[in-house]
């Protein structure tokens, strides 16, 4: 061989060598500094994360954990702020990031769960800005990474959270929406997602990474219970797996986790035990704003008809910039100003609830069709709504049977919200026979209106039915349910009873 060529030889085959360390060297490490990391990501500390991984990327090059990382950050900035044109800024990121990801060690568990995790997030991350096509297509590639990662891994217990995230979502999706066809092949099945997400969050063991993981899993477990139980108090044992993380986890300090037991304490008509979690906050580090609990303690405080509500709700319009909760908290505020007798308030609030934010989420939207009816809301019925909602049900109770119907119910509307605030309060406080009796009547009455008190009243029927075994009753209520096309809580009605129809082909499933 000719000098020429030797040179040209040693100076191609150093090169390569020199690149081949460099291409072994990408990794999947969870060190020291991503455990921090993922620590305070979870805990919405995202500026101390930035801080952690820019240390990471630093000492350790080749570890793509980072990657994962970055976009949890992003994830999670986008869930909570709801900010679009945040959204348009940070969505070109996850290509380049799918990229890199996809040089790491293909044997390693976390390839596809990194891979999984930021398809899924961004699938849900586009589902809150309306873009189900591309969610759809992100949810059918993470569906792949997640069952490819069971099989090979199936002891790699983190790769369930999301596997059982997919499988209880997919289970949901109305087969009338366009984009499901996107979603052809893939099982949804509640109650094995549901365990899958169980095993993450109750895991007794050692291993260092899968409890990282375990508040996580019991936020998604907290979400999932408050919205789609059979009973609602099934939902409490959520908290004692939150409860049981609470020592020397700086986890536990997360606004998400705050979120997580006031909604199931809310829920359960906790009213007060809510209030003193949603109290926590003000002793937690700087964190990224997530103004959505200063709604719900407006809710809270609404609840139980302390008027000084309306501070919460004026701090999340003032700082919140998304898009959800706007319109139901000037409608709050509108409840606020007529309960302390503003009339002329409560019809300057309630009309910005046409003209600010969207009508994306059922609050909104009922907080919409209320303006637009010009109607003020009845103040007995009112009041009764608002203690039922805190759990106050005797208080309730007493506020629709100690008035006079003759002056308080002034329209049809009234009447049939009336049997409806009946049928549950005493659903809540066990006369199921009553509560069945004005459950009828609030459907043969309510059935043709576009109120949704009658679609309310048959999934409150079919929950009392399927809770009583009666499975068959049930099935029939919950396809009434889904038969009454009132606009008014559509979403949340009909996914709630499609979920109550999930659960019942399996008997007796637990959550």
């Amino acid at each position: 061989m000719r000098k020429a060529s030797w040179v040209r030889f040693i100076l191609v085959t150093g090169a390569f060598l020199l690149l081949l360390p460099l291409t072994r060297a990408q990794q999947y490490n969870y060190d020291a500094n991503c455990e921090h990391a993922y620590a305070s990501i979870l805990s919405l500390r995202f500026l101390e994360a930035r801080q952690m991984i820019a240390l990471e990327k630093k000492a350790v090059p080749g570890n793509l954990l980072p990657l994962y990382l970055d976009n949890y950050i992003d994830f999670l900035t986008l869930v909570i702020g709801e900010e679009r044109n945040v959204y348009n800024q940070l969505k070109d990121k996850k290509g380049e990031r799918i990229t890199n990801l996809e040089k790491g060690p293909r044997d390693s568990p976390f390839y596809n769960f990194c891979l999984g995790e930021v398809h899924m997030q961004w699938a849900f991350a586009r589902l809150k800005f309306g873009d189900y096509g591309t969610a759809a297509f992100e949810i059918r590639k993470a569906y792949g990474y997640f069952s490819a990662n069971e099989q090979r891994y199936p002891s790699f217990i983190i790769n369930k959270m999301g596997l059982g995230m997919l499988h209880v979502i997919v289970s949901l999706v109305p087969e009338n929406f366009k984009w499901v066809s996107t979603l052809v092949g893939l099982k949804g099945d509640m109650e094995l997602g549901l365990n899958e997400i169980r095993q993450v969050a109750g895991y007794p063991g050692p291993d260092k990474i899968t409890r990282l993981y375990k508040p996580e899993a019991s936020f998604f477990l907290a979400f999932l219970a408050v919205n789609l139980q059979k009973n609602k108090r099934d939902a409490m044992p959520v908290l004692d797996l939150l409860k049981s993380q609470r020592d020397g986890d700086q986890t536990l300090e997360s606004p998400l986790l705050i979120y997580a037991r006031a909604s199931v304490l809310m829920k359960n008509g906790f009213n007060d035990e809510a209030l003193v979690a949603l109290q926590e906050r003000s002793s937690l580090a700087p964190s990224f704003n997530f103004y959505y609990l200063d709604y719900l303690e407006g809710m809270a405080r609404l609840n139980k008809l302390d008027y000084g509500a309306s501070a919460y709700f004026e701090r999340f319009l003032a700082g919140f910039r998304g898009r959800n909760y706007i319109r139901s908290a000037y409608q709050k505020l509108a409840w606020i100003a007529i309960l302390g007798g503003d009339t002329a308030g409560y019809y300057r609030k309630i009309r910005l609830a046409l003209t600010r934010g969207e009508a994306v989420v059922d609050e909104d939207r009922q907080a919409g069709f209320e303006a637009v009816s010009d109607v003020a809301p009845n103040l007995m019925l009112l009041r009764a709504r608002l203690l039922f909602d805190g759990g106050y049900y005797n208080l309730a109770l007493g506020v629709l049977l100690n008035n006079s119907l003759t002056t308080t119910l002034k329209s049809k509307r009234d009447l049939v919200e009336y049997t409806y605030r009946l049928g549950r309060t005493y659903h809540e406080t066990g006369n199921f026979a009553r509560a069945v009796e004005y459950y009828r009547q609030t459907v043969l009455n309510g059935k043709m209106e576009p109120w949704y008190f009658a679609a309310g009243a048959a999934y409150q029927m079919g929950l009392l039915f399927e809770n009583k075994g009666a499975f068959s009753r049930a099935d029939s209520a919950y396809r009434l349910c889904l038969s009454i096309k009132s606009p008014e809580y559509r979403t949340s009605l009909d996914q709630k009873a499609r979920a109550g129809l999930n659960r019942l082909k399996t008997a007796q499933p637990k959550i």
